[in-house]
């Protein structure tokens, strides 16, 4: 038995039932479910009369080429796997298709799912590879499936990068047992480009051998329930996260720290060199003299100058001119006020002089008797 007759239609397994005034023809268009299992068919035909047919099962068979599947506009679940399908093709029409197995095969690209806009799940795992060879992705084809497909079964197929899966935003489901995958720094960010993910299982990777393993996948992901068929403890995972948390704060601070440290130092070397270029100033072979036309700080005052400073006994006295010194600043400097200042105290004086003024003399009483401007005689008698 190669191909699928009408006669096969008819017979085929399905929940619809014959209606006794319906031809064959009538009831073969009513039709939603195939199942045509390990019918050792090898040629997909016939199948045009089933108008609405949704979901189906030709696996098991020796089926070598996807071909007059164009009618079936309506498919939504396409069993395929463990036939001898070389390449992937002939399914452009099928527009509302969701559910694709096409596992243990003999694929080696993935392509021709540029116009399955609605494809959620591919399972092309175990694929009978030439040796040494990994199953490929065509660019055009991941593109096309970036927004829909949800769940991906890959195992066993060699894969040592699944990198290029990163597009695949909203998986939820990855499959990608015994392949060779080996990186972890790479794993982890596929992982962060799938925020939707609660399923993972990797199992007889390389990768499953590092220290640590399923705690660092567990931390990668905040989304993962089940890791290699087991769910993920809620409490470990909540403390996972909260260690590696604080693992990423202490990193924070000590980047900052090193990035101050490296600023420090390289502003100590910049200001070292920007110092060291400044030209040496010249060394001053004399003492200024006031004929020179040098005012030596003006607001000082100058009898504080020529007592203290000129004639101090650890000081060189400069030389003088002919003018007093006060003479020739006022002469420079005819509207400053600064030579013309009273001491601390006659400011004071003036503004307050009663509280500089010198106390006045305190008179005794106890001699107002004896006082000579006071009647010292008998007392008068008051006349009326």
């Amino acid at each position: 038995m190669g191909k699928i007759t009408l006669e096969m239609l008819a017979k085929s397994p399905s929940h619809t039932k014959k209606r006794r005034d319906e031809t064959v023809q009538q009831y073969v268009r009513r039709l939603t479910h195939l199942y045509f299992s390990e019918k050792n068919i090898d040629e997909i035909d016939n199948l045009h009369h089933c108008r609405n047919l949704s979901v189906l099962y030709l696996y098991d068979n020796n089926i070598a080429k996807i071909k007059n599947l164009g009618f079936a506009t309506s498919l939504t679940h396409l069993y395929l796997q463990k036939n001898e399908i070389t390449k992937i093709e002939g399914l452009d029409n099928l527009r509302r298709l969701s559910k694709l197995y096409l596992g243990s095969n003999s694929i080696t690209v993935v392509e021709g799912l540029e116009k399955l806009e609605s494809l959620r799940e591919l399972h092309i795992e175990k694929q009978n590879l030439p040796r040494g060879e990994k199953l490929l992705f065509e660019p055009r084809s991941l593109e096309a499936l970036s927004k829909s497909l949800c769940v991906l079964n890959i195992s066993e197929n060699n894969m040592d990068s699944v990198e290029e899966l990163r597009c695949l935003k909203n998986m939820t489901q990855f499959f990608t047992e015994n392949n060779c995958l080996s990186d972890m720094k790479e794993f982890s960010r596929v992982l962060v480009s799938w925020p939707s993910l609660w399923r993972l299982e990797l199992t007889g990777n390389p990768i499953c051998n590092k220290k640590k393993y399923r705690d660092r996948v567990i931390v990668m992901s905040r989304s993962l329930v089940m890791l290699d068929g087991k769910e993920i403890n809620e409490t470990a995972k909540r403390f996972l996260m909260n260690w590696k948390a604080s693992r990423d704060a202490r990193r924070r601070q000590r980047k900052q720290l090193h990035f101050l440290e490296g600023g420090a130092s390289n502003l100590t070397s910049d200001s070292s060199n920007v110092l060291s270029n400044i030209p040496s100033l010249p060394p001053i072979l004399g003492l200024p003299s006031a004929d020179e036309g040098y005012m030596i700080n003006p607001g000082v005052n100058p009898f504080l100058y020529e007592g203290v400073v000129a004639g101090g006994p650890q000081s060189l006295a400069l030389p003088r001119g002919t003018k007093p010194f006060a003479a020739i600043m006022q002469a420079r400097a005819p509207n400053s006020t600064l030579l013309n200042r009273k001491p601390v105290e006659d400011v004071s004086q003036s503004r307050f002089p009663n509280i500089f003024a010198p106390p006045r003399p305190i008179i005794s009483e106890s001699n107002w008797d004896t006082d000579s401007d006071v009647h010292s005689g008998p007392p008068v008698s008051l006349q009326t």
